[in-house]
């Protein structure tokens, strides 16, 4: 029998000997929770960031966290902008962040107490459209009806198994699917998510149900063992994209069962589901929650919302006479180009129609007029024209598929060729990961000077530059390397230096270079030697000289 979230911690309610995660039973596990409460009770006042890669732990510093009165803050990862974001909304940190807080002694369960399911809440991130994280507060009291939907709609075919999953509970999905259902229903479930496929089929034949994503399930090797894990799985859960109709059908072929995709977001929590196995289905409403279209958009009244009232949501949808609904796209992927409105979905679906291409997301690129960006995963087909005529090519191809499907004016004007497209924790593709594939690495040169031998240029130093990204988190700093690195790329541009790089001479980095700055350069080349010498300087001085080598003779 399901026990509420808020009553987990009540004394008497939660059996100690119940098996929590693998080896670990509830009475440790809620000792755990008391020494969390116990540090947080002594600690200053304020929310609190929790990251913590171990489910068990986290669950235990999460509920500490409640039990102390305080609001737990899920950032999604620890990268410094994420970091310096959390300390202007959380005064302390817990798990696996710097200078983080942790129980440095035993607690007492006894002192726990049941949970205010209205008054506990949490915070989590949501990407949206813009690629700028939104924090989205959940009470304890939403979290938990969105379980026992979970429950009604799947637990039967869940009975006596365990919980696995590729997904980060940083996440709603993740956090609801891998912890708190499992806590809630009394299922066991793993303290570390799977990263290989190695680690599902070592399951062998132990009952299991699978927290997965798209990413993941749209790259099962065919080649692989699976009959371990397809004689022990109870069910395998996709969330936070949609699933390739090839991709399902792989999952029902070597897995032996359809995969359950679960449609929602961190706004609206779970709304439908479908196992469609590989082909078309509409979407089934879970339960408790109701839908209507208005103006061709799916709007909802569900208790996951935090409010009774009907909330529009930005997906395009219809009615399917199946019953249900169909997924249209997003109306916010909707861009005005030329005062045309353009569908990005519909450029799209019109990649993907092509034999050249196995996924695609086209964005809006900033800068003074809108221009699209394609990143595109090219198909078998695709890759073999890549290798054999190279990207001009593939592009070329691409822009004739799109030609009579999509007006000209909205073709993709910058291409990126990729093995995958970026994904998180979540299996998603943030709009601020594809949106970093198209930023450049150098600046456009202002070429003041060319002759066969020596060029002068200039270079402005733009903050948005991709290359000033992970290199020093304190500052925005040029590293020296790219320096290098530009030296080469325009020395290949303004000389005909087919060699490769053989090293480097009197090589010296003298000045800082920061955004804003304005670089004169200098590039003397000797084909003889194979030689090129640089000199990057500006107002503040000479900021890094000396002479790269390369194949002797080539380009000569």
């Amino acid at each position: 029998m399901r026990l509420p979230l808020a009553r987990l911690c009540e004394p008497g309610c939660l059996p100690g000997d119940r098996e929590i995660l693998p080896g670990l039973v509830a009475s440790a596990w809620l000792a755990r929770v008391a020494a969390w409460r116990q540090a947080l009770a002594e600690a200053p006042a304020g929310d609190v960031a929790l990251f913590h890669e171990d489910a068990g732990e986290f669950s235990a510093a999460l509920f500490g966290a409640w039990q102390a009165g305080r609001t737990p803050w899920l950032p999604g990862d620890v990268l410094p902008a994420t970091l310096e974001r959390l300390a202007t909304q959380t005064s302390l940190r817990l798990g696996e962040l710097p200078d983080a807080l942790a129980p440095d002694a035993p607690g007492n369960p006894a002192k726990l107490s049941a949970l205010d399911p209205g008054a506990c809440r949490l915070v989590l991130y949501t990407s949206g459209s813009t690629g700028e994280p939104g924090a989205i507060s959940k009470s304890l009291d939403q979290l938990d009806r969105e379980v026992a939907a979970l429950e009604a709609a799947f637990g039967e075919r869940l009975q006596g198994a365990q919980v696995q999953g590729t997904v980060s509970h940083q996440h709603i999905y993740g956090l609801l699917f891998r912890v708190l259902w499992p806590l809630s229903a009394g299922r066991v479930f793993a303290p570390r998510r799977l990263a290989f496929n190695e680690q599902l089929t070592a399951l062998g034949g132990t009952p299991v149900a699978l927290v997965a994503s798209p990413a993941h399930l749209k790259r099962l090797p065919a080649n692989q063992d699976w009959s371990g894990l397809a004689g022990g799985l109870r069910a395998v859960f996709s969330s936070g994209g949609p699933l390739p109709p090839d991709a399902a059908l792989d999952v029902r072929r070597l897995w032996g069962q359809a995969a359950i995709e679960v449609f929602g977001s961190t706004e609206t929590g779970g709304v439908a589901w479908r196992a469609p196995g590989g082909e078309q289905a509409p979407w089934q409403v879970l339960p408790g929650v109701q839908w209507r279209i208005e103006q061709g958009r799916l709007h909802l009244r569900s208790p996951h919302l935090g409010h009774d009232g009907w909330q529009a949501t930005q997906d395009r949808a219809e009615a399917s006479p199946l019953g249900g609904f169909v997924l249209l796209g997003r109306a916010d992927r909707i861009v005005k180009i030329e005062e045309r409105r353009i569908s990005l979905e519909a450029i799209d679906a019109a990649l993907l129609a092509s034999p050249w291409v196995s996924e695609a997301r086209v964005v809006p690129l900033p800068g003074h007029r809108i221009l699209l960006g394609a990143a595109i995963v090219p198909s078998p087909e695709g890759q073999a024209l890549l290798d054999a005529e190279g990207r001009t090519a593939l592009a070329n191809r691409l822009r004739e598929a799109l030609s009579g499907r999509v007006d000209a004016i909205a073709w993709p004007r910058r291409w990126r060729f990729l093995e995958a497209l970026p994904t998180d924790a979540r299996g998603k593709t943030p709009q601020r990961d594809l949106l970093a594939l198209f930023r450049p690495h150098m600046p456009t040169p202002a070429w003041l000077e060319q002759s066969s031998e020596r060029v002068r240029l200039q270079l402005d130093v733009d903050p948005g530059l991709a290359v000033f990204d992970g290199h020093f988190p304190e500052a925005a700093i040029l590293p020296g390397v790219a320096l290098l690195d530009w030296a080469t790329r325009l020395a290949r541009q303004a000389f005909p230096v087919a060699g490769e790089f053989a090293g480097m001479d009197a090589v010296k980095f003298q000045h800082l270079v920061r955004p804003g700055d304005r670089l004169d350069v200098e590039l003397t080349w000797q084909a003889a030697k194979g030689q090129l010498a640089f000199r990057f300087s500006s107002a503040t001085g000479v900021h890094a000289s000396g002479r790269l080598r390369f194949q002797a003779g080539q380009g000569a």
